[in-house]
């Protein structure tokens, strides 16, 4: 059995590919190589930051009138306002205008006045149209496809683990177990932790600098808690959406149960909860 280990600058983090696999390191570094390249993909479609991505385009133009969607973004965006249902609207990325504000986000020159929520969306499988102005921004749900995405590029008959900055998917992960960093810390101590599913994600305050970037979308204002939260679900994209709104809700159990998820929440001081 052959071992490959590799990491990247994407998704603004560090993704990092883990192989294993009966084959030589050329098909190892084949395997990896059009993984990373799917992920360099998406974030072309999804990324806020980049002025000529997919997003940008929608943002910039759908409250003028329809505007065709490729399937990648479709299957993001129809997750995301079928989580903002069932969140109650905690989970909302049309805080994008309130990011910006704040300087956390790039102003591409389609400054958004006033206030329009996911309800505004209209959605079908090739369009998007909003019937007022927003910007929607999928910083919260687009790392976890893409880890999804590189896992299924990847193929079969490997080992393989996909982590982009702690938001990871594994092809075999019975019995394995992950790290998780801990708030106490400030993120530098972590506690190991069973995978109970093939994706996990975590959201937390602890590690950044300067502002938080967790906004409730009821108040617009920063998320005042320092524990984390981790999700276990069948997809990093439903665990890495899911991870903002449990953070949020007053009860997120009612959410995690419709997705088939489970939850850990570490305290400051260091305690483990079951969500």
């Amino acid at each position: 059995m052959n071992t490959l280990r590799q990491c990247r600058p994407l998704l603004g983090t560090y993704v990092e590919i883990h192989l294993t696999a009966d084959e030589d390191d050329d098909a190892l570094l084949d395997r990896s190589m059009t993984a990373f390249e799917e992920i360099q993909r998406l974030q072309r479609l999804m990324s806020f930051h980049d002025p000529v991505s997919e997003l940008t385009r929608i943002n910039q133009t759908a409250h003028l009138g329809e505007v065709e969607i490729s399937h990648d973004l479709w299957r993001v965006l129809a997750f995301a306002g079928d989580l903002f249902e069932a969140s109650g609207g905690y989970f909302d990325p049309t805080i994008a205008p309130e990011l910006i504000r704040r300087g956390l986000l790039p102003d591409h020159g389609n400054t958004v006045k006033g206030y329009a929520d996911w309800s505004s969306v209209s959605l079908t499988e090739n369009s998007i149209r909003f019937s007022a102005p927003l910007q929607i921004d999928l910083g919260g749900i687009a790392k976890g496809y893409a880890v999804d995405r590189a896992l299924h590029v990847l193929g079969s008959g490997v080992d393989a683990t996909v982590n982009a900055g702690g938001d990871l998917a594994m092809a075999h992960w019975p019995g394995r177990d992950v790290e998780i960093r801990t708030p106490a810390s400030g993120g530098r101590e972590t506690v190991r932790v069973p995978m109970e599913n093939c994706a996990l994600a975590t959201s937390a305050t602890y590690y950044l600098a300067g502002e938080q970037v967790i906004l409730d979308p009821y108040y617009m204002r920063p998320f005042p808690g320092k524990q984390s939260v981790s999700i276990f679900a069948k997809s990093c994209m439903i665990a890495d959406a899911l991870t903002k709104a449990a953070l949020l809700m007053p009860d997120p159990a009612r959410a995690l149960r419709e997705y088939g998820a489970s939850g850990i929440i570490i305290s400051l001081e260091g305690h483990l909860k079951r969500v």
